[in-house]
């Protein structure tokens, strides 16, 4: 089956505002189908695998309110702004920011550790728009999970903030990711069935990856037998790879591949996404649309590899863009 017949057979768990929807097919378009934001590096975590984790922190370098409602403006109206950090909770004007993107776009998600999400703060992302909440869970193991995170009790926050979540009505997706080991701990499995558990919305899950804190550990990757032995172990639409219009049967980044994905930084860095540490300008420099423009006419969205799998994961891609960068330069690096 392929990925339309899938999203066609199955459906996707989101609510399709028809007239919100059909605005969006008819009117123009802006230039960004999915908008993945970055708001903030700042995190009370310090996971092993952070994909910003090797992106320097300056203070008083955030986007302001203002700025953020410009890249939103710019993006046009997407069919979907995702709010990313870092811990998008941490920003004092979240709330004003979902609000604002879901008078643009058709979904507006958001990632967290839980931390911060009480059921009041649950309550007021789903009043302020917010479709849909991923909640990050590394190991159904609390111990592991607080491990991974640098953070005690960080398990324990997840699980109520989901908790939380459904309780006002907000869909709640666990976030994982998989990599050899829980794969063959059977813990990913695991991961699946707590999900079932707390009666969330599903799991979304990402192949580990060499990026971030992991960009060059290429031994992270998957094998091609360990990444099949995932797919039989997924059931979409509960158990989503990335994204539910994502393809499920390939490991194509469809976002990157078909132009339709953009990732801008807490610090206004336009980037492909948010695992491949280039840059290709600042929005508080010039228009996103210029920079888009440069970005996707760039040689490396002709590279063969996009149309089969995540760049990052292509030994070939990584030869030419990313080992060439100086180990001693400030990532993201400029193109």
């Amino acid at each position: 089956m392929d990925d339309g017949m899938l999203w066609l057979e199955k459906g996707v768990p989101l609510n399709f505002d028809l007239q919100k929807l059909a605005k969006w097919i008819r009117e123009e378009k802006g230039p960004v189908t999915y908008l993945m934001f970055g708001i903030t590096y700042q995190c009370q975590c310090n996971c092993r695998h952070c994909c910003v984790g090797n992106y320097i922190k300056e203070k008083l370098r955030d986007l302001t309110t203002e700025e953020a409602k410009d890249v939103i403006d710019q993006a046009g109206r997407s069919l979907v702004v995702n709010f990313f950090g870092g811990e998008p909770t941490l920003r004092p004007d979240l709330m004003e920011l979902i609000n604002y993107a879901s008078e643009k776009a058709v979904f507006v998600l958001a990632d967290t550790n839980g931390i911060r999400v009480t059921k009041d703060y649950a309550q007021q992302l789903k009043d302020n728009g917010l479709e849909l909440l991923y909640v990050s869970i590394d190991s159904p193991v609390a111990e592991k999970h607080d491990e991974y995170r640098g953070f005690k009790g960080c398990y324990e926050k997840a699980v109520k903030a989901v908790k939380n979540a459904l309780d006002v009505g907000l869909k709640a997706v666990l976030s994982t990711y998989v990599t050899k080991e829980n794969l063959s701990n059977g813990e990913f499995e695991k991961v699946i069935q707590l999900a079932r558990e707390l009666g969330a919305t599903g799991v979304r899950y990402l192949l580990s990856t060499p990026a971030g804190r992991w960009l060059r550990n290429v031994d992270v990757r998957l094998t091609a037998e360990e990444k099949e032995r995932v797919k039989e172990l997924v059931d979409f639409p509960f158990v989503c790879r990335e994204f539910y219009f994502q393809p499920q049967v390939t490991n194509q980044c469809r976002g990157v591949a078909n132009k339709e994905y953009v990732y801008v930084s807490p610090y206004g860095d336009v980037q492909p996404c948010c695992f491949m540490p280039l840059t290709f300008g600042n929005v508080r420099k010039e228009p996103l649309k210029v920079i888009l423009e440069r970005m996707w006419s760039h040689p490396m969205y002709s590279e063969k590899c996009l149309s089969k799998e995540c760049p990052m994961q292509s030994d070939e891609f990584r030869k030419k863009y990313i080992d060439t960068i100086p180990l001693d330069a400030k990532l993201p690096f400029r193109m």
